[in-house]
């Protein structure tokens, strides 16, 4: 009996320990492989920070914009064509500039989004870069030096814009405040109801006056979103890490190509495609009030700083495609003739605010039609969509000089 007893106790034994042996390989063939995929992605990580250009994103908060272009930051932006670029040491995607304004010196202000911070193409070839040399070759500015600083930052509605020349711009002593005004979602980055992104100033009327909204600044809700949330954690993830920032990059440009693809023609991403109809709700009647009276304020601030204040409307894709039916069929979709509602409602704010409006739609239209040319897309996107080109740039810089010139002439004689 004992000799049984021993037995089991032996096989008992032999059980255990084989299931001892069995879970301490497992567990160190699990930590080799972790180990491994640890060393392979810090050399990984490594290796890009060494031999490959950093395309992170260059955005970091902002207390009274929400965000801005991070000063010093380096990076190559070639998700939708291609720059290579240095923020300046005041977070502005241009060259240097001093604060002081030097004698005989002509400075323009930039105010606008992403078409006017416009990293898919080099700095020298941006819409406000041929301003600058267009106006320069001019006689009207031989004995003066024209300057233009951009001051757009991607996803910027016009209310950014407005802190953005209180807060920034006005530091440079502009002579003249040139705000681009993209009819596609500049509406919707205005109103509260509309743009999903609350992380950024909004306003509201109240008695019929305009006040502005900053509380994204204190408010617990949305400082707990950035600091504990998932989304707060992969934007930490992807601004930090080479690696995961390639990965996310990857993801994104292959869901980006896969969108256009699929909305070739009137419907575009990121565009709010009911602007280009009267407003039909209380919502968008209240989008367009508050647009309207922060170009007000941004009128009265430029003025009161002792700059002229000019809107340039910039146009989307769908607005001068070279083929007419794209543009026909988003107007019927919407039920409307045309799709120049934000015109006139921008010539229409000009008027009772007095600025002037400089208006690139028909021109650029005309033109993309005539030539069958398409101002917007890139060869690693698709044509006819998403942001100027260089022959958008360029085309867009050349009329915005010949219109400015004009009014410089004929509109600003006497005080601003």
């Amino acid at each position: 009996m004992s000799d049984v007893t021993s037995n089991f106790t032996k096989s008992r034994t032999a059980a255990v320990a084989s299931r001892i042996s069995f879970r301490r390989r497992w567990t160190f063939r699990v930590l080799a492989v972790a180990v491994a995929w640890t060393m392979a992605l810090l050399l990984a990580e490594i290796g890009l920070r060494l031999f490959v250009a950093d395309t992170r994103p260059p955005y970091i908060y902002d207390e009274f914009t929400g965000t801005r272009l991070q000063p010093g930051h380096q990076f190559v932006f070639r998700s939708e064509g291609y720059s290579s670029n240095v923020i300046n040491s005041r977070g502005l995607r241009d060259r240097e500039h001093s604060l002081e304004k030097p004698a005989g010196t002509f400075r323009i202000a930039i105010l606008g989004d992403s078409f006017s911070e416009a990293f898919q193409v080099s700095q020298d070839r941006t819409f406000w870069a041929v301003l600058e040399r267009e106006l320069q070759a001019m006689p009207d500015f031989s004995d003066q030096t024209v300057e233009v600083i951009n001051f757009g930052v991607s996803g910027f509605g016009t209310i950014q814009e407005w802190q953005m020349l209180e807060h920034c711009a006005r530091d440079y002593s502009p002579d003249l405040v040139l705000l681009a005004f993209l009819p596609g979602n500049d509406v919707r980055n205005n109103s509260r109801q509309l743009e999903p992104d609350h992380r950024r100033p909004f306003a509201r009327l109240k008695d019929g006056e305009l006040e502005l909204d900053v509380s994204f600044r204190d408010d617990p809700m949305e400082k707990r979103f950035r600091e504990l949330t998932w989304s707060a954690c992969k934007d930490q993830a992807i601004r930090r890490s080479r690696v995961v920032h390639l990965v996310y990059r990857a993801v994104e440009d292959l869901r980006a190509r896969k969108a256009t693809a699929a909305s070739i023609g009137a419907e575009e991403g990121g565009i709010e495609n009911a602007v280009f109809a009267p407003p039909r709700n209380a919502v968008w009647i209240e989008a367009w009030q508050i647009t309207d009276r922060v170009l007000e304020a941004i009128q009265k601030d430029s003025h009161a700083m002792g700059a002229k204040f000019v809107v340039v409307i910039l146009n989307n894709a769908v607005e001068v495609h070279p083929d007419p039916e794209v543009t026909a069929s988003l107007a019927r979709k919407l039920g409307v003739s045309d799709l120049e509602e934000p015109q006139r409602q921008i010539i229409a704010s000009g008027a009772r605010h007095n600025f002037p409006v400089v208006r690139l739609l028909e021109r650029m239209r005309d033109i993309a039609r005539r030539d069958k040319v398409c101002f917007h897309g890139f060869p690693n996107t698709s044509p006819c969509a998403g942001h100027w080109n260089e022959l958008g740039h360029e085309t867009a810089g050349k009329l915005i000089a010949e219109d400015l010139s004009e009014l410089l002439k004929d509109s600003f004689n006497g005080e601003p």
